[in-house]
């Protein structure tokens, strides 16, 4: 299985959810695409026996040649950047679920827009409808409710809005630090911000699950 996180805008929290879901998926393979290699760079401080089996910097053939590799039933995980180019359009083609952190500042909507422009014609190029799953990250901690950021995304044809939120939190720094998410760290994997993390990953599996019962 595929999974992606994708969108135009950078400092969104993508290769944070990204390094935090790969501590739970287990995948196989972790593409990294970021402009920066943030998980590239992340896997750096991790233990040595614990490295995570990180390639980066694809072009478009390469990209299809790794992706195929989910056809022999591995699970791969890819941190596009925050930019529009062929090879992230084809990784967001060949996913079996795009994740799409946002934050609701109303700066955000120009970006979201633009990113479910992209995906009809993605879709149009397929075939079939490929959507995008909208989480929101980096919000204050007490805030509860955004029913207009969900009203706006409700509203896009191929955006949909997932439950779960991941706060701002100072515990994905203190994670970082050892180049881990916040389930694995010592200091950080019964917080809030852990929880937070698990509960999407419960989200992603259910995605992942419906599309095999699809297949």
């Amino acid at each position: 299985m595929i999974i992606v996180l994708a969108h135009q805008k950078g400092g969104v929290g993508k290769t944070t959810t990204a390094l935090n879901l790969v501590e739970i998926m287990k995948p196989d393979i972790i593409i990294d695409q970021d402009a920066h290699d943030g998980i590239s760079f992340l896997n750096e401080y991790r233990e040595p026996g614990n490295k995570l089996n990180v390639i980066h910097g694809l072009d478009k053939a390469s990209m299809i040649k790794t992706l195929r590799q989910s056809e022999q039933g591995k699970t791969i995980v890819v941190d596009c950047g925050g930019f529009d180019s062929d090879v992230n359009r084809v990784a967001i083609a060949l996913a079996d679920v795009v994740l799409v952190p946002s934050n609701d500042d109303i700066k955000e909507v120009k970006g979201l827009n633009r990113f479910n422009d992209m995906l009809v014609e993605i879709s149009n190029d397929l075939g079939e409808q490929q959507v995008g799953h909208v989480f929101l990250t980096r919000t204050h901690p007490s805030r509860k409710h955004f029913e207009d950021f969900e009203g706006f995304v409700n509203e896009m044809s191929h955006l949909k809005m997932l439950s779960t939120r991941i706060p701002t939190s100072k515990f994905h720094n203190i994670a970082h630090f050892e180049g881990v998410g916040v389930t694995a760290h010592r200091k950080t994997k019964y917080s809030d911000a852990a929880r937070d993390i698990k509960a999407l990953a419960k989200e992603v599996t259910l995605l992942l699950e419906s599309k095999k019962d699809e297949q």
